[in-house]
């Protein structure tokens, strides 16, 4: 009896063992971002923070909505719309940066079947040469499963397939600093 109860523990803890490692190991490789955007991040922010200005007047463009920002101390102060409020709301340089930093990051939770699928945020950027800021920003929600939760397991006993989320469609926009001049 003493052996069974030794083979029952011995497999318990090296099921554990393993479970824990799959779990760091997806972690790390969910959490992952390319250096390279990192960098460009970087060294964009850098010369962002560089500028010789603190107010300047921005125009964004947003799936067919165009808006004026006006910004003091990275703080919006003004906005006019040329035609009609957009869902983005008025932003600053600052913000953008904040909003490219977030890829790889889960956006909205459990998007379907419970909490089988997660948004998942990703962010791709174009920067101006010059000043940095970001020029065009492409902006991914991609329905992820979401692993750690039971209703992603259960979702793939009924469907016998680990591609829950692969039916689920992916959002996408464009956010596009048409231009961006300093103010006095």
């Amino acid at each position: 009896m003493p052996s069974l109860f030794r083979n029952i523990w011995f497999l318990l803890v090296a099921l554990l063992l393993l479970a824990g490692a799959c779990g760091i190991t997806g972690a790390f490789a969910m959490g992952r971002k390319p250096a390279a955007s990192d960098a460009a991040l970087t060294n964009a922010r850098t010369r962002w923070n560089e500028r010789t200005f603190n107010a300047y007047l921005m125009l964004l463009h947003d799936r067919g909505c165009r808006m004026e920002v006006e910004v003091y101390a990275e703080r919006v102060r003004k906005t006019r719309y040329a035609t009609r409020s957009c869902e983005q709301p008025p932003v600053a340089v600052r913000d953008l940066f904040d909003l490219i930093e977030r890829h790889g990051t889960v956006r909205r939770t459990c998007v379907s079947r419970g909490c089988a699928c997660d948004d998942v945020l990703s962010v791709r950027a174009e920067y101006h040469p010059t000043l940095g800021y970001p020029q065009t920003i492409e902006i991914t929600l991609t329905p992820t499963p979401n692993w750690r939760h039971a209703d992603f397991w259960q979702a793939v006993w009924k469907t016998r397939s680990f591609d829950t989320c692969n039916d689920l469609p992916v959002g996408s926009r464009v956010l596009t600093v048409v231009s961006l001049t300093p103010l006095q």
